[in-house]
Parts: structure tokens; sequence; C-alpha cells
């Protein structure tokens, strides 16, 4: 009475229709999407996809960067306010 490999069957067909009906972002016709990232095409000269590698290294670098000092910043505030914390607390403490 049991049904259960007619069904994992089933969805095991399903799934792999679906997976075939699915395109690639390049074979799309619009590359565009959700994203604001610009796809390139496969097909580029050795220059271009220099270029496309050293602006991409480039824009990452400049995020790292931005991403450390965002860090630095949070944690000298952190660190402050700790402080104060900690200062207001003994002060509160040493009246009692």
């Amino acid at each position: 009475m049991s049904w259960g490999g007619a069904v994992a069957a089933m969805v095991s067909s399903i799934k792999n229709n679906t997976l075939a009906k699915r395109k690639k972002i390049f074979d799309k016709e619009h590359k565009g999407g959700f994203s604001s990232a610009t796809t390139h095409d496969k097909k580029v000269s050795k220059e271009e996809l220099d270029t496309i590698k050293s602006n991409i290294q480039v824009q990452a670098s400049q995020r790292k960067r931005r991403q450390m000092m965002a860090l630095f910043f949070s944690l000298i505030i952190t660190l402050i306010v700790v402080l104060l914390l900690a200062k207001s607390a003994l002060d509160f403490l040493s009246r009692y």
C-alpha cells in the first residue's frame, strides 16, 4: 500500500523539468535584473577583460577600505560610550 516511491519520482521529474527551463544570465536578452551590477558578455578581448578585472579589483579595495574605516570609527565610538557608562557607574556607586 506504499506509494512513496512514485511520489518521490514525480517530485524529482518536476524538479528536473524546471531546471531545464531556466536560462543562464548570458543567454537572456535583457541582462539586467534586480541587482545593479552590470554583466559582461562572454566574448570580450583580453585587454577588455584585463580592464574589467582591474576595475573590479579597485572597487573591491575601495569597498574594503570603507568597511575598515567604518569598523574603526564604530569601535572608537563604542569604547567612548563604554568608558562614559563606566565612569557614571563608578560615580553613582561612590556616592553610596
